[in-house]
């Protein structure tokens, strides 16, 4: 685990100041050369290990070997504080570098910094260790052919004579095994566990220790128990101290408590033994865990056969003049002051006796380094450490930033590209390999990523050209070390301290963005400066996935009405209190009924359905039903507030992995909102949540989410949600990307929760809301302006209407298709208090569609009509009419709400006659009886003078579907009609049927025309396996033929990617003829694959009988079925 950052301010080195920009980067010309350390110290370079990296030596002039980098210790995170801008030059001992050759025992000494650091005060005399929890190893980088490099200078010896003579100095050592993090957050990460070994033993190694001298011991635990548990720490058998845990209460959101204390004893051996007992307070299930042991005290400075660093709290704490004496001069190779990081200072003994002496000023703490000629570091050379020129820091002007690995940049560079061609936006893909070299020193910092956006952020030449967009390509993960199989640590995440409490913890991008000096330390007031937008995924596959969405998203064939549609679920009451998860939405729903009046509220309130008890518990199957029929319908928005986890909605499951799994909407994606807890916690690698199965599903899901991955208060996510609604929905004519709605959302909300809303998706992207206007102009031919006439049952009623701009001005240039749906008046709907808490909420609905057709937009200007159904309330109200328009390169949208429906038309003309009705699967070629897929979709195609009834005000006048005879289960298809163009007297069902069992199935439809005259018609159809490939009908036409013919065959894999082949032979075996293409049908039927009669060189065949083979492979699926057939040329 790690110490939190903000110890920094105790440090007495640190500089608070301003880090200056850098145009170019040291690694933009020349070779460049990456090798790592894995401590502290100094290191050995010799001519072997510059060979292993790639180094031609022999021709190498020692005086040109340089080497750069800022040490591995973790970068501040306030961005005010001091970090170095590029790659800092290292002052290097080259030994026999004189003769201007490289010979074999020649070397290069350099002081590393390692990973891991100190946080020191010398003044109150402590220091505790800071494990760097990104990275065990820190690097550095060599080149050869960039002029002559930097070397080691002697320090300057002091004339004055000193106060104080010391012979001891402060050492402080630590021991801490990352292992395991006990609930898979946060960053902090355990070691060994006490729950069965309850009494663990250590040895911490400290030579020269001071006799009879005090050390101090820190030792840090964690402990998960229902009962109060302790842990007691003894030193060389001493008994130090205790460390108690509190108890873990049931239900509480604490899962656990670490706990840590240090004590002090006198010490006068070179090995501290240490022993810690866990007491787990009479619960045998409790467990407990260390974190680590820190030991502080003083040594002789004594050299030996090993290299140390040393320094002296006291000499910080003295003013004048100090004189320091190492014993033992005879076994020290050199003395450096490492104080100054990447500068060392070659110190000279001023002593010609058994000891090294020299002096140095007091009054702040210096670092020195005692070199020994048999102990040097060796530093570790990895593969390929050689790497390219590179120079992020002279990017600028930068609208669009997409950050990923090398394996995804391909599919982040449609991402780029798409923008960059289609929404004038500045884009580029960074690797980011590439920001750890030049921001990080190499090493895996996160905060390198953040200080590479500040970079960036802060190079632009003018407003428009700033920053706005940051895309995080790639999933992330708690863990930053791979200690996990399978870990997905793509693009890491910021992962909060706390790792006990699932709401208080957080995992978030914001810390990336973050971006004025004062922030970084994740404080509820700071605020983000640049949208961001995360795509989790971890493989080329799925990302080729997502980004096909994405980009299928910004296409003209998902234009749509659905685009109107905005859809609110809403949890039942499961506890007192939770009546505010209705009544927030419905909060909601009012406010975009007032500001946004265009949209279409479809309210999916739990508690207003009935609850079904079953064997696994409460349960909602309408919910789920209502849930998936939104998703495939089309909802622009998707909004759910309540319950939930990793496995989707609600205690009664409404919705479930499953069902997301299934969802089939490729052309209908919404934006997915989920005001819940943890449904989308994807830096755990080792749970797949359903949040990621929503986004990554390939047949639909959602475009984008903003979505939760903790935790989060019920009072919190109400406040959130209603002022993210307001943004999104454009209440106030923000024109803001999705990301940058969620932006100005987060900036000013008063809580740290917000950090874990996330957005999955591309952070450019704007939720595709129609513009504004389409109104209606005329009733039966009377001006708007005038008074009305009102929509009557089974009076036919025309309207007229223009396609405008945002100011009202008709579009003369406008020619495209007009979606109208009629509604009737709201009605209103009451909850059902199904858990009986007493409370009932009632709620308005517009839920009955009286009309739902489309007509033609000819130079701005449409016409539609249609019969009033006769199923409409009697009584006099306001309908809605829902309007939407496009023409293949922008949609518009408009509602009027000036029309009144109620009475009956007691003049309408007789109508006694139901409606035709003809039925197939998949595609209009299906026959009665024939094979399909097991999730075919069903086409009911209508017809009749008076028009379709669609209205829901009567019981059973709806369009019906009865599978197989189950009365008690009908299929209401009101939802899925839609009228032909121009014609209100026909239309189409559209409705897909979801895993079928294998076998034969029967299919009763019925449907009402608006005078309520009924039809009725069935299909019998056989579902065959899908885990087949079937073919069957395979057949040439025509055949016989002479200079063209077709193939055709129908198949099981509807809407999937068909690879197939056809080869024709003789009737000896030879082939003459192959034929490849790939296929896509919406149906059953292929018939796209034609042969003109000539061979493979273009030649024409002779008259007779041939063979041919049908070879088909699903490549989705990886099916493959093959058929023979005979064909003959005249």
């Amino acid at each position: 685990m790690k110490r939190i950052l903000l110890l920094y301010i105790i440090t007495v080195f640190f500089i608070t100041e301003g880090h200056s920009q850098t145009s170019n980067s040291v690694l933009s010309k020349g070779d460049w050369y990456k090798f790592a350390v894995d401590t502290t110290g100094v290191f050995k370079l010799d001519v072997s290990l510059l060979q292993k990296m790639g180094i031609n030596t022999t021709t190498l002039h020692p005086k040109n070997i340089r080497i750069f980098g800022n040490g591995g210790a973790m970068l501040p995170q306030k961005n005010e504080h001091f970090r170095a801008d590029d790659l800092q030059e290292n002052a290097l001992f080259v030994s026999g570098e004189e003769d201007g050759v490289f010979n074999g025992d020649d070397y290069v000494l350099f002081y590393a910094k390692g990973a891991h650091d100190w946080i020191v005060n010398p003044v109150a005399g402590t220091a505790n260790h800071r494990q760097n929890i990104y990275s065990e190893k820190a690097y550095y980088f060599l080149t050869v052919t960039e002029g002559v490099g930097k070397r080691i200078s002697a320090a300057a010896p002091s004339a004055l004579s000193p106060t104080k003579t010391l012979t001891t100095f402060d050492d402080y050592v630590f021991y801490e095994k990352e292992t395991r993090n006990l609930f898979a957050i946060g960053t902090q990460w355990f070691g060994e566990d006490f729950a069965i070994e309850n009494t663990q033993s250590f040895t911490i190694d400290f030579k020269n220790a001071v006799a009879n001298a005090p050390i101090s011991v820190t030792v840090r635990g964690a402990a998960i128990s229902s009962l109060s548990s302790s842990m007691e720490v003894s030193v060389n058998t001493q008994n130090s101290y205790v460390i108690n845990f509190p108890r873990v209460n049931s239900g509480a959101l604490t899962l656990g408590y670490a706990s840590h204390k240090t004590g002090a004893i006198n010490n006068s051996t070179d090995k501290i033994a240490i022993s810690i007992s866990y007491n787990n307070g009479g619960n045998p299930a409790a467990k407990a865990y260390l974190d680590y042991i820190e030991v502080l005290g003083k040594k002789q400075l004594v050299a030996g056969e090993n290299q140390f660093s040393f320094r002296s709290f006291e000499a910080n704490n003295t003013p004048g003049t100090i004189a320091y004496e190492v014993k033992n001069a005879s076994a020290i190779f050199q003395v450096w002051d490492v104080s100054e990081n990447g500068n060392p200072k070659e110190i000279t003994n001023e002593s010609s006796g058994n000891n090294f002496s020299f002096k140095a000023m007091g009054g702040s703490l210096k670092e020195y380094v005692v070199l020994s000629s048999s102990d040097f570091y060796t530093p570790i050379i990895e593969d390929n450490s050689q790497i390219k020129n590179q120079n992020l820091h002279a990017i600028k002007d930068i609208n669009y930033l997409v950050i990923t690995n090398q394996e995804l940049t391909d599919q982040a560079s449609r991402l780029a590209t798409y923008h960059q061609n289609n929404s004038g936006i500045t884009s580029q893909v960074i690797q980011l390999s590439d920001i750890y070299n030049e921001f990080g020193s190499g090493s895996p910092d996160i905060t390198a990523i953040r200080d590479f956006i500040k970079h960036v952020y802060a190079r632009n030449s003018s407003a428009e050209k700033k920053l706005r967009y940051v895309c995080f390509f790639g999933d992330g993960s708690y863990d930053y070390k791979d200690r996990l199989i399978n870990n997905s640590n793509i693009v890491p995440v910021f992962e909060s301290f706390e790792s006990f409490n699932l709401a208080t913890s957080y995992v978030t991008d914001d810390y990336f963005v973050m971006l004025d000096a004062a922030e970084g330390t994740m404080l509820f007031s700071d605020t983000v400066d640049v949208a961001s937008g995360r795509i989790p995924v971890t493989t080329v596959q799925q990302a080729t996935v997502v980004v096909d969405k994405i980009l299928s998203y910004y296409k003209t064939d998902s234009f749509g009405d659905w685009r109107n549609t905005i859809t609110l679920l809403a949890d039942d009451i499961d506890a007192t209190g939770e009546e505010t998860l209705q009544k927030g939405l419905e909060r909601i729903a009012d406010s975009i009924k007032k500001s946004k009046p265009v949209f279409n509220v479809n309210k999916i309130y739990a508690d207003a359905f009935k609850q079904e008890t079953s064997s696994g518990g409460e349960r909602y199957p309408q919910v789920n039903t209502a849930i998936t029929n939104a998703i495939e319908k089309g909802t622009l928005l998707f909004d759910y507030f309540g319950h939930g986890g990793e496995d989707g909605f609600a205690s009664e499951r409404i919705l479930e992995v499953p069902q997301i799994q299934s969802f089939y909407n490729p052309k209908t994606l919404p934006l997915f909102i989920t005001v819940t807890c943890e449904f989308s916690r994807f830096d755990n690698p080792l749970r797949t949540t359903a949040g990621e199965l929503v986004f990554w599903n390939k047949n639909g899901g959602a475009a984008s989410l903003i979505t939760t991955t903790r935790e989060v208060f019920i009072s919190t996510g109400q406040r959130f949600n209603e002022r993210l609604i307001k943004i999104l929905l454009e209440f106030n004519d923000e024109d803001l990307s999705i990301a940058e709605s969620l932006m100005k959302a987060k900036n000013g909300f008063s809580s740290t929760q917000k950090f874990f809303i996330y957005y999955l998706g591309d952070p450019a992207m704007k939720l595709a809301i129609p513009t504004p206007n389409i109104r209606i102009t005329k009733m039966n031919g009377v001006a708007v302006s005038q008074s009305l006439d009102t929509l009557k049952a089974l009076s036919k009623v025309s309207f007229e209407g223009v396609v405008t701009d945002k100011n009202n001005q008709p579009l003369t240039d406008f020619n495209g298709v007009l979606s109208t749906t009629v509604f009737d008046k709201p009605i209103d709907k009451t909850t059902l208090d199904n858990d009986g808490f007493g409370i009932k909420m009632t709620f308005d609905s517009r839920e009955s569609k009286l009309f739902r057709g489309k007509s033609t937009v000819e130079n701005g200007i449409f016409t539609f009509d249609f019969i009033v159904p006769k199923d409409i309330k009697i009584s006099y109200g306001k309908g809605k009419l829902s309007l939407y328009a496009e023409n293949a390169v922008f949609d518009k949208s408009g509602a009027n709400f000036d029309v009144v429906v109620g009475g009956i038309n007691t003049n309408a003309a007789s109508d006694v006659v139901g409606p035709e009705i003809k039925l197939f699967l998949n595609d209009e070629s299906f026959i009665d009886g024939g094979n399909t897929n097991a999730s075919p979709n069903l086409i009911v195609a209508l017809s009749d003078i008076s028009g379709i009834n669609t209205s829901i005000t009567s019981v059973d006048h709806d369009i019906v579907a009865i599978l197989d005879g189950d009365q008690a289960n009908p299929i209401v298809l009101n939802d899925y009609y839609e009228t032909e163009l121009n014609d209100f007297t026909k239309g189409k069902v559209m409705y897909q049927f979801r895993d079928l069992s294998v076998g034969l199935h029967t299919l009763k439809i019925k449907a009402w025309d608006t005078y309520n005259n009924s039809s009725e018609a069935t299909l019998s159809f056989l579902v065959v396996s899908d885990s087949n490939l079937v073919l069957d009908h395979v057949l040439n036409y025509p055949n016989p033929f002479v200079n063209y013919t077709e193939f055709w065959f129908n198949h099981n894999k509807p809407n999937e990617p068909l690879e197939v082949q056809v080869q024709i032979f003789t009737i000896s075996g030879k082939l003459i003829k192959t034929i490849r293409k790939m296929e896509q049908t919406t149906g059953n039927l292929s018939r796209s694959i034609s042969w003109d009669g000539l061979d493979d060189f273009g030649n024409k065949i002779g008259k007779g009988v041939y063979i041919y083979t049908l070879k088909v492979t699903a490549t989705t699926s990886n099916l493959t079925s093959k058929k023979y057939e005979k064909l003959v040329i005249l």
